[in-house]
C-alpha cells in the first residue's frame, strides 16, 4: 500500500444508544476513529424526484487496516469527510490480508 496517497482525513463514527434526562432512548453518533485515507469518487448521478433534481455521490475510501477497525461494518458506522456525512455500504478487507480496508460509502442527503 502506497501511504503517500493517504492525504485526506476522515472520521469514522459509531451509532450508540444514549438516554436523555427523562429516560428516553436516543440513537446518537459518537466519534470512533480518525485516520488518514485515500478518497476517490466511485460514481455520481443525478435524478429527478418530486420536481427536484437531486444528486447522489458514491465514494471509495482506502485506509490502513488496524485492530481498532476489525469490527467495522456497514450498519453501525458512518464516515465524516469534507463536511459531509457518508453512509458506509460496503467494508472490504482487500484479499483478507489485513493491510488495507476499502470502504464504499454513499453521501447522505441533508
Amino acid at each position: 500500500m502506497d501511504i503517500s496517497k493517504l492525504r485526506s482525513r476522515i472520521t469514522i463514527q459509531r451509532s450508540e444508544v444514549a438516554t436523555d434526562a427523562i429516560g428516553n432512548h436516543l440513537s446518537v453518533w459518537v466519534d470512533y476513529w480518525s485516520c488518514a485515507a485515500y478518497a476517490n469518487l466511485a460514481s455520481g448521478k443525478e435524478y429527478g424526484a418530486a420536481g427536484q433534481t437531486l444528486g447522489s455521490d458514491t465514494l471509495v475510501f482506502e485506509v490502513r487496516w488496524c485492530e481498532r477497525l476489525r469490527d467495522l461494518d456497514a450498519t453501525r458506522f458512518r464516515i465524516l469527510f469534507g463536511g459531509n456525512i457518508y453512509n458506509i455500504t460496503c467494508v472490504d478487507d482487500v484479499q483478507f490480508r489485513h493491510e488495507k480496508l476499502k470502504l464504499t460509502a454513499q453521501r447522505e442527503r441533508r
